[in-house]
């Protein structure tokens, strides 16, 4: 996602606070996870997940037991976790708010996977060929701006799960969750996050259009709502940074053994 530009050009000021593009901006870092469980004979399955504001890698991986859920998920899938503003209140996603950047970064991790046991052959053959896989985004808070670019750019997303984070960006999501019918939309609000009234309003519009969805409480959902619904909407009790482990959320999403 950086460094990027624009930052350099147009420095963040938040609460008067100047967030540099040297401290804030400049971390190229991404974390590339590939389980021990990994079969390359299975469909592959692309996860990316983006952290909200004033956070980084190594905190969210902790905080929200990013890996530990994605494990036990057995998801037969690659986390990729790239570095967003590093400790910066901002959502602006740098260079994965365009399209070909998006492409680039799964080119660009290529080389860092052991390819012959994941893929079966080398890491030049892997760098030159297109997968057979399906792209899952997945994000918290103020992660929403970056993967609602990447939605609008027309990226072949097949979900998209968001945490307390439907802040804007709502056309992007509206339209993947309307026009693409055999894709999944999740998405978890909170009272005092601040997305409660687009969760809501994002509600009415569907129903405006007649599409088919289920809206109850976090707690109350079942492995057979997952599996017969596509597009969800959970209210949760639980605070705006508890609704990742919160009944391990993201763990559940994951499974694919409904």
């Amino acid at each position: 996602m950086f460094p990027d530009s624009l930052r350099n050009a147009q420095p963040r000021v938040y609460n008067g606070k100047t967030y540099s593009a040297a401290q804030h901006y400049s971390d190229s870092s991404v974390f590339i996870f590939v389980p021990d469980y990994f079969d390359q004979k299975k469909p592959m399955n692309l996860v990316f997940w983006f952290h909200g504001w004033s956070s980084n890698i190594d905190t969210s991986l902790v905080k929200f037991q990013l890996v530990e859920q994605f494990y036990a998920s057995q998801r037969n899938a690659i986390f990729i976790f790239p570095e967003g503003p590093k400790n910066a209140p901002d959502s602006y996603g740098g260079k994965l708010e365009t399209k070909a950047e998006f492409y680039k970064l799964g080119r660009d991790v290529l080389p860092y996977i052991p390819s012959e046991k994941v893929f079966g052959f080398s890491t030049k053959q892997a760098k030159e060929t297109l997968f057979p896989i399906t792209i899952t985004l997945a994000g918290h808070s103020g992660a929403y701006r970056v993967m609602g670019k990447i939605l609008a750019n027309g990226s072949p997303i097949e979900e998209v799960f968001l945490f307390d984070g439907l802040y804007g960006e709502i056309e992007a999501y509206q339209s993947f969750a309307v026009k693409q019918p055999q894709k999944r939309f999740i998405n978890i609000y909170t009272d005092n996050g601040g997305t409660k009234q687009n969760s809501l309003d994002f509600l009415l519009q569907l129903d405006s259009l007649n599409v088919p969805y289920l809206h109850k409480e976090e707690d109350a959902l079942t492995t057979e709502d997952l599996k017969t619904n596509r597009i969800i909407f959970l209210h949760s009790k639980m605070g705006h940074n508890e609704v990742i482990t919160n009944n391990s959320n993201f763990e559940r999403f994951l499974k694919k053994d409904y």
